[in-house]
């Protein structure tokens, strides 16, 4: 299709080479667009017909405007590219377009002005639809973004790592400076009890890391065995109970009246339960409450840690099991610890063929985890593959 002009007269011969470069154009996946003095569209070749759905009939005549997406328009980049191409002879450009169908597409052209015998007439426009090419950078720039957050959560990790190692080195100091002189038993038996209270945090904290690994590389699993549940919580309760009496916190357990036998991982589930006793521990100040309420229906058990602590703000709650989340120095005192606990309290539930949840109303409101698992190992287990006894 020849351009359409308003007006008549002789072209200047370098702008009829370029009109005939430009046309010739047409055998690639290009597209042009004739303008008009006043930015009025003059003329539409038929690659522009196929890469943005309007037809000549469509759009001659229109505003330039017409193909600009409404942000651009109301920047006045469509007045801005053809103010460049008369000041400065040429517009390169790479911007959202629109098609017929409303639909947008990454268009990447020049823009240069036309001549009438010396006498400026108008502009043509060349461009190409450059979206695969956009879509990839867009999703580079979206592994960057991806890559940076993760180095910063490693980075946050390592830091936090740092110092909860560091945390048990001051009481095993003041532990080491008891033990001496030797011959004072008291000082001896506080010194003791300093020293296994924090190697069983230190033992801990390997514990989860390792954890950690194995969860990153798949390959945490369940070993099946059979389980009475009430004792399991009571030996978590147990576990933790020293730490609560230093907070000042009650422990409270709401079990069914008879012996519940369930088939689960023994130690996996001592993990869950101590790993969400922990947690609301450590989240609920002094004076306050942690319950343990467990529940059976034909199914399944359940199992609820209660806490009248700090509670979790609504845009914690969707990543309150993701890896790390914890370490973000929440206000809420959730930013304390590596943030592993609850991520493997999620792994080791979904190996259970679990889930697991959080409710809470908000900040000071309290928080309630809450854990669903089946009964009975899945059919196809064999349970006789991976013998484990019940903890004694």
């Amino acid at each position: 299709m020849t351009p359409h002009r308003t007006e008549h007269g002789a072209w200047d011969p370098a702008d009829v080479e370029l009109m005939r470069d430009l046309l010739t154009a047409q055998a690639g996946p290009y597209g042009i667009a004739f303008l008009n003095a006043q930015g009025c569209l003059s003329g539409w070749t038929e690659g522009a017909h196929t890469l943005t759905g309007f037809s000549a009939d469509d759009i001659v005549g229109q505003d330039f405007s017409r193909l600009f997406i409404p942000e651009d328009v109301a920047r006045g980049q469509h007045h801005h590219e053809l103010n460049a191409a008369r000041t400065l002879g040429v517009a390169e450009d790479e911007r959202w377009h629109m098609r017929k169908d409303g639909s947008r597409f990454w268009a990447s052209g020049l823009t240069l002005p036309m001549h009438d015998g010396g006498t400026f007439r108008g502009f043509a426009k060349l461009f190409r639809d450059a979206t695969h090419l956009q879509l990839r950078v867009l999703r580079l720039e979206n592994e960057l973004q991806r890559l940076a957050s993760e180095r910063k959560d490693r980075d946050v990790f390592l830091a936090t790592i740092a110092h909860e190692l560091r945390n048990p080195l001051q009481p095993m100091r003041l532990a080491s400076r008891l033990l001496s002189p030797p011959d004072d038993p008291t000082r001896q038996e506080q010194a003791v009890k300093i020293l296994g209270r924090q190697l069983g945090l230190m033992e801990r904290l390997v514990e989860d890391l390792l954890d950690m690994t194995r969860v990153s590389q798949a390959k945490m699993t369940v070993r099946y065995g059979r389980v009475e549940l009430q004792r399991l919580v009571l030996d978590a309760i147990d576990t933790c109970r020293e730490s609560a009496g230093a907070a000042g916190i009650e422990l409270i357990s709401v079990l069914p009246p008879v012996p519940v036998l369930v088939d689960a991982d023994p130690g996996r589930l001592l993990q869950v339960v101590v790993n969400l006793l922990n947690n609301a521990i450590k989240f609920t100040p002094r004076q306050g409450q942690v319950a343990v309420v467990v529940n059976v229906d034909a199914s399944h058990f359940v199992l609820k840690v209660q806490d009248t602590g700090c509670g979790i703000a609504p845009d914690l709650r969707p990543r309150i099991f993701d890896m790390f989340t914890q370490a973000d120095g929440a206000s809420t005192r959730r930013g304390d610890g590596l943030g592993i606990g609850l991520a493997l309290v999620k792994e080791i539930v979904a190996l259970h063929h679990g889930t697991v949840e959080v409710k809470s109303d908000g900040i000071g409101q309290g928080s309630e985890f809450l854990v669903r698992i089946p009964l009975h190992k899945p059919v196809s287990f064999d349970v006789s593959e991976h013998p484990v006894a019940a903890p004694p």
